[in-house]
């Protein structure tokens, strides 16, 4: 039984996936580490952090990812989250899913969603990782701020895609850009 439940839940998470183009070549090995949010489609974490969001992702149990976020809220405490990710489908390591749900010492997948990533620096400076739903999406990079025409590739991947550059807001980075500002106008 268990594993007809498996095998249901990922046939219908895998097609989803597909609704964007992973890359190919994607190393998580060199994922690994910190990486800084300079833009975002405004979720709930974005609602609760007002600045200088990060995470660092490090090897977890069982071959997973640990992410571990932190971000100043509006009113300058800090915010802290844990999360656990993996391969989707080991082959295509560009596939993941993303849990933050533990229960009973254990990290629940079925209970996450799918992060994509689409765009990547071949020295993994910066990348870019979004949701099929076209809801959710992140411009990573290794530094606070990121050049205009990182941006721009990356913009160009997003709107590839089916993105509206409108819908990603930039996160204000100590060393970065200070205040929020929607991707569409930073590009004009």
């Amino acid at each position: 039984m268990h594993r007809c439940v498996t095998l249901a839940l990922s046939l219908f998470w895998i097609p989803s996936a597909m609704a964007l183009t992973p890359v190919t070549g994607f190393d998580l090995n060199r994922y690994l580490g910190t990486w800084y949010e300079i833009a975002a489609i405004p979720g709930f974490l974005q609602s609760r952090c007002a600045r200088d969001t990060q995470t660092e992702y490090t090897t977890a149990e069982n071959g997973a990812i640990a992410n571990r976020t932190r971000c100043l809220r509006a009113d300058g405490t800090l915010q802290l989250n844990e999360s656990r990710t993996r391969p989707l489908e080991p082959s295509l390591p560009s596939v993941l899913k993303i849990t933050s749900v533990r229960f009973l010492g254990i990290w629940w997948y079925p209970f996450g969603r799918e992060s994509i990533i689409i765009a990547f620096d071949p020295e993994y400076r910066w990348l870019a990782s979004a949701h099929p739903s076209l809801r959710y999406g992140r411009i990573l990079s290794r530094e606070p701020s990121l050049s205009d025409e990182a941006l721009k590739r990356i913009a160009a991947t997003l709107l590839e895609e089916g993105f509206d550059l409108c819908t990603f807001v930039s996160t204000p980075q100590t060393g970065g850009r200070d205040r929020p500002a929607k991707l569409c106008e930073i590009l004009r």
